[in-house]
């Protein structure tokens, strides 16, 4: 009898297993949309497996590189407007930590979001490009809604444009308004009406400058920072020295460089090397720092941290305004897959054009807080119009990875790290020489 009930149990769930199959796609054995997240063309099934019960709505993946809060809120109030307003598809926002290594990582094995963010102007994307794995979007309309100067920067070996921009990144002094206000201050032009500005402010009791040395990266930022506005030539001679054409001991604009970051460590926190960027940042948005020399990613937090306070941001100065220029890069672009299966790029050029729209790119702007690269958006933050200006009217300079080897880079984060400690401008630009000589030849 048991055997008999058995057979019986056993006819019945093969029968509700057949039935299974011949039902709609996508109604059995679909994936979450989590473990759907990042199929391509490559495995078509998958791309059919994420899609609604009815078979009429295409997910399409978005993996975007930006952990803050700010940009991450942006880029979904958009989605969720996009997807309203279209039924048949559906993006879906993917950020994980380590982004970059992810989608290096997903690239090498075939596994490419159909929608991306990256950096354009870095070595790392040219590479991309020119192992065929992001669409030319040379030609589009959406194209034409994005600031010239900001578009140009991307223009690729070949004269393509492989990502939309859409925010600019920077990074410059920034300074309480109220501190400001309150002792009668003005924002500093040249060089040394800065130094003139952090004599007045020690002198009110105040510590003039915040900078944070703990991480040898951050470190690296500052470095970048005052290499552009302090050595007009400096990216450039750097990656003349990786080539083994030049040398940076005793080069007139890296020895004021190095002198004038003495000038600013003598005004900073005297616990800078030891301290870490939020800890730097909570003592500034207290009021302990008149200024913080940080980027524009550390705006959200600022605020965050205290809702009250009233930012202002300025460039760092040079001798003179006219040879002040801004480290600013394109912070946030988005790419397509030119693996994507033609219907994947087609509602991804969907998504590209709804982004470029200058409505849409206002909510971006409002959560993110950085310069867009979308013509008719308006910051209404009154103390970044310092940097914009300086921005668009291209008195900047692009980060060193746009066209100096990473590795060669991050060496030279720790050996300026160590200048933090000592001072000795004639050791940083000898060690610097040293560290690029060894990581240049591996």
């Amino acid at each position: 009898m048991r055997r008999k009930w058995a057979l019986v149990l056993c006819a019945a769930l093969t029968a509700m297993s057949l039935a299974g199959c011949g039902g709609k796609t996508g109604e059995t054995n679909a994936p979450s949309a989590e473990s759907s997240a990042g199929k391509t063309e490559s495995t078509p099934e998958g791309t059919q497996e994420a899609q609604a019960p009815s078979g009429d709505v295409m997910t399409i993946e978005f993996f975007q590189q930006k952990g803050e809060e700010g940009p991450q809120k942006g880029y979904q109030a958009i989605i969720d407007k996009f997807n309203a307003a279209n039924p048949d598809i559906r993006i879906e926002m993917n950020t994980v930590p380590d982004a970059g290594t992810v989608l290096t990582s997903r690239i090498s094995s075939g596994d490419i979001p159909v929608i991306f963010s990256d950096y354009p102007t870095q070595q790392q994307f040219r590479q991309k490009v020119a192992n065929g794995y992001v669409q030319d979007l040379s030609g589009q309309d959406f194209l034409k809604n994005v600031n010239e100067s900001s578009l140009e920067m991307t223009k690729q070996e070949d004269g393509g444009y492989y990502a939309l921009p859409y925010s600019r990144n920077y990074m410059g002094v920034f300074y309480n308004m109220d501190i400001f206000e309150e002792n009668s201050l003005e924002i500093p032009e040249t060089w040394d009406d800065f130094v003139k500005l952090c004599d007045t402010v020690k002198a009110a009791g105040i510590t003039p400058v915040g900078l944070f040395g703990k991480d040898p990266g951050r470190v690296g930022h500052t470095f970048q920072c005052t290499t552009v506005a302090w050595a007009p030539n400096g990216v450039e001679t750097i990656g003349k020295a990786a080539q083994g054409e030049a040398k940076l001991e005793g080069d007139p604009e890296f020895v004021s460089a190095f002198d004038k970051m003495s000038v600013l460590l003598s005004y900073a926190n005297e616990d800078a090397l030891a301290l870490s960027d939020t800890a730097c940042w909570e003592k500034f948005v207290n009021g302990e720092y008149a200024m913080c020399v940080t980027g524009s990613y550390a705006r959200g937090t600022l605020q965050a941290s205290n809702p009250d306070i009233r930012l202002g941001v300025f460039p760092l100065p040079n001798d003179t305004k006219e040879t002040t220029h801004v480290l600013s890069g394109i912070d946030a672009a988005i790419c397509i897959s030119a693996k994507a299966s033609d219907e994947e790029k087609a509602a991804a050029y969907k998504f590209l054009a709804f982004l470029a729209e200058p409505e849409n790119a206002q909510l971006f702007c409002n959560s993110d807080g950085a310069p867009s690269c979308i013509n008719g958006v308006e910051n209404d933050d009154e103390g970044i119009s310092p940097m914009t200006d300086m921005i668009n009217a291209g008195q900047t300079h692009d980060w060193m990875a746009s066209t100096i080897n990473n590795n060669v880079i991050t060496d030279l984060y720790n050996v300026v790290q160590g200048f933090w400690a000592d001072k000795d401008v004639d050791a940083v630009l000898k060690n610097m020489d040293a560290s690029i000589a060894v990581t240049s030849a591996e």
